[in-house]
């Protein structure tokens, strides 16, 4: 009988005008053939040629594989859960309305503050406590416990690094007869120094105390502190080192419950100089150089005392009331230019504005436009010359609360239904577009939505 033979292992070979060129199963084994003959080296350099011209077109026609990063929101909402109705702590997502719990069984008080970093969430609870906890709702961690006091409120500043924070809180005694105080404080979140008290300063009282005589105003970056004593500004460094005082003479600086308002570049302070409501707007370098009056008009009068800086430092806008209009029904909002000294008029409708908001990129400004519960939602170029409505299927009704997205494509608001008694969290595009309603029903009310750093 025959032998069965071994099978043999055919070589297969490229044809159709490659000839009898070996077959290569990478791109080195094709860089190889340089060292064949001439005609094996001219068939290489076309194949190669044909397989990064292949390649580049996979690269530009073929979609991204890396999702967008999600725009995440913190808000509170007041929830009923059985008998007990509590302020609840959230983070959601604004493109598919999916939501964390950060902060379970803790009744949330008005005042979030994401670090600059986005992993850590600062809140105050109780209008007594402070607590960071992280994104992902993990690392709650109580950093400050007080006692009760009346009309107490806090202001928050995270330092750079994500790791410390700054806070402020108030107890009111410019009401009462009994002084009230503020205290500075920093606290160390991850725990290596814990929470020190800075400073404890009383205020008001009758006669009234001269400790003091404003709120401390915490700087961007969480370093310095301004506040007002004895009629006079004064700074000094967060951990109240180096006391100095700003202005050479004294006077109205927080009349009408105007602020002291740090620049983003942190090199100036704005503010509103003379009593109420016939104020000037002011800027001085935090050095206390270069005191400015910026509107230089004796019939200046506001209504609205809040003045909003530009995210490149170069601008003010504020409310412009004409003489007389103490209801604050015929406003304009206006730019001041601080290194020219100039002003210019935005709207050219006066109306009772508010809720002023500059995008992160400083090209627009939302606002609302109307009185209470006839409000309506808009922005604006930063230039003027172009007014957009937006949400305007909307009724007409109380708009607060306007958050830019950190890339300046969306804004976040509340928006009080006209029927049902409830407020809602609406987030939309920058263009009007997609409008979303972020809450449900088992949210009464909604508040204090704030964008995670991205």
């Amino acid at each position: 009988m025959p032998v069965p033979q071994k099978p043999v292992t055919q070589k297969f070979k490229w044809s159709a005008g490659w000839a009898s060129c070996a077959p290569r199963k990478s791109l080195l084994e094709i860089l190889q053939l340089f060292s064949f003959n001439k005609l094996c080296r001219i068939r290489a350099i076309a194949l190669i040629s044909l397989i990064l011209s292949i390649s580049l077109f996979l690269s530009v026609h073929s979609p991204p594989t890396t999702a967008a990063t999600p725009r995440i929101l913190a808000f509170i909402a007041l929830q009923r859960r059985g008998s007990e109705v509590r302020n609840n702590l959230f983070a959601i997502n604004a493109s598919s309305s999916s939501r964390r719990e950060l902060a379970p069984n803790i009744d949330v008080s008005p005042t979030l503050v994401w670090s600059p970093n986005g992993q850590r969430l600062a809140f105050v609870s109780g209008d007594t406590d402070i607590y960071t906890v992280n994104a992902d709702g993990s690392r709650l961690t109580k950093q400050f416990a007080g006692d009760a006091c009346k009309a107490a409120n806090f202001e928050i500043a995270w330092f750079s690094n994500s790791q410390k924070l700054v806070f402020a809180r108030s107890c009111d005694g410019f009401t009462s007869d009994t002084p009230g105080s503020q205290s500075l404080y920093i606290s160390d979140t991850a725990g290596i120094k814990g929470t020190k008290l800075v400073r404890n300063l009383q205020v008001g009282g009758s006669p009234l105390k001269t400790e003091i005589s404003s709120q401390f105003y915490l700087s961007p970056d969480a370093q310095q502190v301004a506040f007002v004593k004895d009629k006079y500004i004064y700074k000094m460094n967060a951990d109240g080192s180096e006391v100095t005082k700003l202005t050479k003479s004294s006077g109205e600086y927080i009349s009408g419950g105007s602020q002291l308002v740090w620049s983003p570049d942190l090199t100036k302070i704005a503010f509103l100089f003379g009593a109420y409501p016939k104020q000037q707007i002011y800027t001085i370098n935090a050095d206390g150089t270069n005191l400015k009056n910026l509107t230089n008009n004796p019939q200046h009068e506001v209504y609205n005392v809040k003045l909003f800086w530009s995210p490149d430092s170069s601008r003010i806008a504020y409310f412009y009331n004409k003489p007389g209009d103490f209801g604050g029904k015929h406003q304009d909002i206006y730019l001041l230019d601080i290194n020219r000294g100039t002003a210019k008029k935005l709207t050219q409708k006066p109306s009772n504005y508010g809720e002023l908001s500059w995008s992160p990129d400083g090209k627009f400004i939302a606002f609302v436009a109307g009185e209470f519960n006839n409000q309506k939602l808009y922005t604006i170029n930063a230039d003027g010359n172009q007014l957009n409505q937006l949400a305007s299927r909307l009724e007409p009704s109380g708009i607060s609360e306007l958050a830019w997205s950190t890339d300046s494509q969306q804004i976040a608001f509340i928006f009080n239904e006209t029927q049902g008694d409830k407020s809602n969290l609406y987030v939309i595009n920058r263009d009007g577009s997609a409008l979303t309603k972020l809450t449900n029903d088992k949210d009464l009310n909604a508040s204090h939505p704030v964008w995670q750093p991205q």
